[in-house]
């Protein structure tokens, strides 16, 4: 779909052919929202076959197919931004749902220019651990929401915003793969990494539960409280029982010790878990 002349960040979405059902409901999504948007189809790792996939993947790294699939889907849209000289744009995957004020937001010139990835929704860990945000550091984004700088990169790419900068840089350092597309410590280089924390301007849907991307899980009735799992009380329960938040303040005061954490910032824990909602 072409982009209107109100609407001034262009939208990405990541979606595989085998999944008609999933592809079908984001666009419906986006369509309702009067979103417009350019339908990518996603690099299918699962048809590649084993010596493709060792070709591009390092000696050393094991990835799954699917997310090798993935890797390759978000490298697609950063060819097409560097291509065509698309300052920032925003990628979506097919299990993601938008916050309608997002609409407002793609409408409107970012002034904020400061960041290379923010994430419109995000997981609060990584494969090294939790992911923290600097709760002195907001800059409004739009009219509507406000982002924070992060500690590092969260794991997730359902939506998230990326510039031109970020995505030559990328492309630049994108071969061999080593780890998922959602993965950063490996990188050689700095990444300013953003996130809009609150009100949340992304969900996901049931579909989420499901994954192409790893062995986590294939089918939905293979989780716990699945019911439970759209409601953001779940997530607090959750936390609560656990000490979340107990436990990784104590955390931060060690890793500022440490040196891992910069001193002079006000480190919060990310709210855990992503509410899914009803396909």
């Amino acid at each position: 779909m072409l982009m209107s002349s109100t609407q001034q960040i262009p939208v990405f979405v990541i979606s595989l052919a085998r999944a008609p059902e999933r592809r079908l409901a984001i666009c419906q999504h986006l369509s309702d929202l009067n979103i417009e948007y350019r339908l990518t189809d996603a690099v299918d790792g699962m048809a590649m076959s084993e010596a493709e996939i060792n070709t591009i993947v390092a000696k050393n790294s094991k990835m799954h197919p699917g997310a090798v699939g993935c890797y390759l889907s978000h490298l697609h849209i950063y060819e097409a931004m560097k291509l065509e000289k698309i300052p920032m744009a925003l990628v979506v995957e097919d299990d993601a749902r938008l916050n309608p004020d997002v609409t407002e937001m793609l409408s409107q010139e970012i002034s904020f220019k400061d960041w290379d990835y923010c994430f419109l929704d995000c997981d609060d860990h990584n494969d090294e651990g939790p992911v923290f945000y600097d709760a002195d550091s907001g800059q409004k984004f739009g009219t509507r929401f406000t982002v924070f700088a992060l500690s590092s990169g969260p794991q997730t790419t359902h939506a998230y915003m990326i510039t031109l900068e970020a995505a030559i840089k990328r492309l630049e350092n994108a071969y061999p793969l080593v780890k998922a597309i959602d993965l950063y410590d490996h990188l050689p280089y700095n990444i300013r990494f953003y996130a809009i924390v609150s009100p949340k301007a992304a969900w996901v849907s049931e579909h989420s539960l499901e994954s192409f991307t790893s062995t986590k899980c294939n089918n939905i009735n293979e989780l716990s409280f699945i019911a439970l799992r759209r409601w953001p009380i779940f997530y607090q329960i959750r936390d609560f029982i656990k000490l979340k938040n107990f436990k990784r303040s104590f955390l931060i005061k060690s890793l500022q010790k440490n040196g891992k954490l910069s001193i002079d910032k006000r480190w919060k824990s990310l709210p855990s878990g992503r509410e899914v909602l009803v396909r």
